[in-house]
C-alpha cells in the first residue's frame, strides 16, 4: 500500500490508547515507507516523527490537541479542511496532513527530523556535522523555491523496501496540554523516531 493509502484508510478513534497505536502503524511508512521529492534536486528523508491529532466535534470521546496548527480556533473561524497528504509550512516546520471532514478531524505528521540527499551531487548533505538534523525549521532552506508554471515540484514518492525495525517512541518535543488551569507535560507518546544505531541504505 502507499502512504496516501495509509493514510486514506485512518479512522477516527474514540480513546488515545487505540489512537497511539494506530500511530505505531503509521509511523514506520513515513521513515521507511518513501521520500519527498523536490524539484529534481533533493529528496527529503523523514527520521523523525510527531503526529498531531485534534477531534473537532463536541462528541464527549473527542480526543483534543489544541497545539496543532491547522484546526478551527476559538474564535469561531472555521478553517477548511486540507486534502489528504497536504504539505502543511507553519512557524515549527513541515506537516503531512490527514484530516477528515466527514470524520471532523485534523491529523498530520510533522517532520522533527530528516536527512537531505542531493540528487546532483549523488550523496547526503552534512546538516550540523552529520547526516541527519532535528532543526525542523531548517527544511525551509529544501522545500522552497517551487514553480507557479502548474508543473508539480514536489512530491511524495513510495519506496517502501528497507527492512524496518521497531522505532523509539516517546513524548513529543515542547508540548504541554492545559488541565484544570494548569499547564503540565503533554506525555502521550505521539513521537516516533528511527534509532541513531540503525544504518539505511539512504545514510
Amino acid at each position: 500500500m502507499t502512504l496516501y493509502e495509509h493514510l486514506s484508510n485512518f479512522k477516527r478513534h474514540s480513546s488515545e490508547e487505540e489512537l497511539t497505536a494506530a500511530f505505531a502503524k503509521l509511523a514506520p511508512h513515513f521513515i521507511y515507507g518513501g521520500y519527498i521529492k523536490v524539484n529534481d534536486a533533493y529528496r527529503v528523508y523523514i527520521r523523525t516523527v510527531e503526529f498531531y491529532y485534534h477531534d473537532e466535534s463536541n462528541k464527549p470521546d473527542a480526543i483534543k490537541d489544541p497545539i496543532m496548527y491547522h484546526r478551527n480556533s476559538n474564535n469561531n473561524v472555521n478553517v477548511p479542511y486540507f486534502p489528504i497528504m497536504t504539505l502543511n509550512a507553519h512557524i515549527s516546520g513541515y506537516d503531512i496532513t490527514f484530516e477528515n471532514r466527514e470524520q471532523e478531524y485534523r491529523a498530520s505528521a510533522l517532520i522533527r527530523e530528516y536527512s537531505i540527499y542531493d540528487c546532483r551531487l549523488n550523496d547526503f548533505l552534512l546538516l550540523k556535522n552529520k547526516t541527519r538534523d532535528d532543526r525542523s525549521t531548517y527544511l525551509y532552506d529544501y522545500l522552497n523555491g517551487f514553480s507557479l508554471n502548474g508543473n508539480p515540484s514536489i512530491v511524495w514518492v513510495d519506496d517502501e523496501h528497507y527492512p524496518q525495525k521497531q522505532l523509539i517512541q516517546s513524548r513529543r518535543l515542547r508540548t504541554d496540554i492545559v488541565k484544570d488551569g494548569k499547564k503540565t507535560e503533554d506525555t502521550r507518546q505521539w513521537r516516533f523516531k528511527l534509532n541513531e544505531d540503525i544504518w539505511l541504505l539512504t545514510d
